[in-house]
This record gives C-alpha cells, sequence and structure tokens, in this order.
C-alpha cells in the first residue's frame, strides 16, 4: 500500500486506504523568497542532528552551501532560525531557535496538505482516459526524432513479416513493416494505440518527383515549416496538412539543390522497413 506523508521527517501520514493514482501531477513548495523544500529538509537534518556539517551531508550539501542557506533564511526572517553556540555546559553545535523549530513545523503541516491535494487531484485525473493517455505520451522517452501516435487500421500477416498500416489524427497513414513475431508479442491488431518511431536521418525529401514512382511505401506530403541550420546538416521539419509535422536530416548541400524554403511544398519519403512500432505497456 503507498501512503503520503512528510518527506522531512519520513514519518508516514496515510491519507487513503487505496493504492494512490500515478503522479500525473507533481509539484514542489516554494515560499515567498525562494525558500524551497530543500531548505525546511536542512533545517529538519539540523533539528535531527545538532550538526551543520552531518546535515549538509544528509540533504546532499557542501558544507559552505549549506551554510549560505542557512545565511540567507536567517536574513529574510524576522528572527533568527539558526544559532550555534561554541562549547559551554551543553557543547558546541547547531540549533534550531524556537523560531526555526516552529516554521519547521509549520512547513511539515504545509507539505502534508499539499501532498494531500495532489492526492486528490491525481485520484480524479486518472478517471480521465484522453488526460492519462497524454501523459503516457509525454514521459515515453525515445531517440527517434519523429514519434507519431495513431491508431493500426489495417493488419496484413506474411509469411514472415506483417504490414501494419497506422492511422494519423490528420487522416495521414504510416506503414510498417515488423516481424511476425514482434506483432504477436505486441498484440498488434486493428484499433489497438500505438507509437511509430522514425529517425529523422532515415527520411527522404523530395520536391518534385519527375514523373517518376517510387517504392517506398510511406510519401508524407506537406509544407517546410522550419528549417534549423547545422553546420553540415539541417533538420528539416515538414508540417503534415492534418497537423503533425515530420522532421528530415538532410545536408546543407541537398537543402540548396532542392531550394529548400519555408512554405515550399516537400514529401517525406521513408521506406515502411524503417518504421519502429510501440504499443503501452
Amino acid at each position: 500500500m503507498q501512503t503520503m506523508g512528510s518527506r522531512l521527517h519520513g514519518t508516514e501520514v496515510p491519507t487513503t486506504n487505496a493504492p494512490l493514482p500515478p503522479a500525473i501531477v507533481e509539484g514542489d513548495i516554494r515560499l515567498i523568497g525562494g525558500l524551497g523544500e530543500r531548505l525546511f529538509r536542512l533545517l529538519a537534518a539540523i533539528d535531527r542532528t545538532g550538526s551543520i556539517n552531518q546535515a549538509a551531508k544528509d540533504v546532499g550539501l557542501t558544507y559552505k552551501g549549506a551554510w549560505e542557506m542557512i545565511e540567507r533564511a536567517n536574513n529574510l526572517s524576522p528572527k533568527l532560525l539558526v544559532s550555534t553556540a561554541i562549547g559551554g555546559r551543553s557543547g558546541g553545535g547547531t540549533r534550531l531557535t524556537p523560531a526555526g523549530k516552529s516554521i519547521l513545523q509549520l512547513f511539515i503541516q504545509i507539505q502534508e496538505e499539499h501532498a494531500g491535494f495532489l492526492a486528490q487531484l491525481n485520484q480524479r485525473l486518472v478517471g480521465n482516459q484522453e488526460i492519462v493517455f497524454l501523459f503516457k505520451r509525454l514521459i515515453m522517452k525515445a531517440s527517434a526524432r519523429n514519434q507519431f501516435f495513431g491508431k493500426v487500421t489495417d493488419v496484413a500477416i506474411g509469411a514472415v513479416n506483417v504490414t501494419v498500416v497506422v492511422g494519423l489524427k490528420g487522416g495521414e497513414t504510416i506503414v510498417a513493416t515488423i516481424t511476425k513475431e514482434s506483432a504477436e508479442s505486441l498484440g498488434i491488431k486493428n484499433g489497438v494505440d500505438v507509437v511509430a518511431l522514425v529517425k529523422a536521418p532515415q527520411i527522404i525529401v523530395i520536391t518534385d518527383f519527375g514523373g517518376y514512382r517510387i517504392s517506398a511505401r510511406n510519401q508524407l506530403k506537406g509544407t517546410v515549416s522550419r528549417i534549423q541550420k547545422g553546420a553540415v546538416n539541417s533538420e528539416v521539419i515538414i508540417e503534415l496538412a492534418g497537423g503533425d509535422s515530420i522532421t528530415a536530416t538532410v545536408t546543407n548541400e541537398s537543402i540548396a539543390t532542392l531550394d529548400l524554403a519555408l512554405g515550399c511544398p516537400a514529401t517525406a519519403v521513408f521506406k515502411a522497413g524503417t518504421v519502429i512500432l510501440g504499443v503501452a505497456s
């Protein structure tokens, strides 16, 4: 069972008997003046250890960095938050003043209420399938520059490979050729939501077919919306009619040869075998 609680002292403050929903929305607390959670973790560690040196290690700060944070907080606060004692009957060390203890307890209460608010908000959002699917897309990490989300509209099974047609939101389609084993392990069938990945260097940009037809299955027509120049190669972004964009990596020489410019019509061409399909786990 998951519980939501204070991260300062490690005490658990249960907010529900049911498992918490996925953290779609997250957030840290920052008070006026830039006083954030790291400062209060440091205050809690000082209160626990009585040593700023040990407290700094516990929260991942240098000794100098910890003191700078404390000095800034002391300067901003109407009352001293941290005091240092040298020797004496009680020994030396660094301690929180009553004002420091008070503001630490206040922050713990704020943090617990903040955690409860986020838990409630996430509970509401997790019931919205469109929101959940959107965030699943956003958290996906892949090196392929082009990531298209769509639904499988057709599956043709061959002796070795499977041809999969993916319909995009604007009406365009992407054709992928994958092995039968991959299709089975991914559960590919009509209506399944998939992501189609295509690396930018594998895309050819054509502005004039010259009366020829080509064998590449994927030919996405659009308009050049942006050109990101590099020293040798450039990224050419082609906006499709349906709203999706596709990026190709081409040489600067090719850009000049094709006379590519913003607003000019262009077709992104790539083979079905270069498309990688993914499904949500």
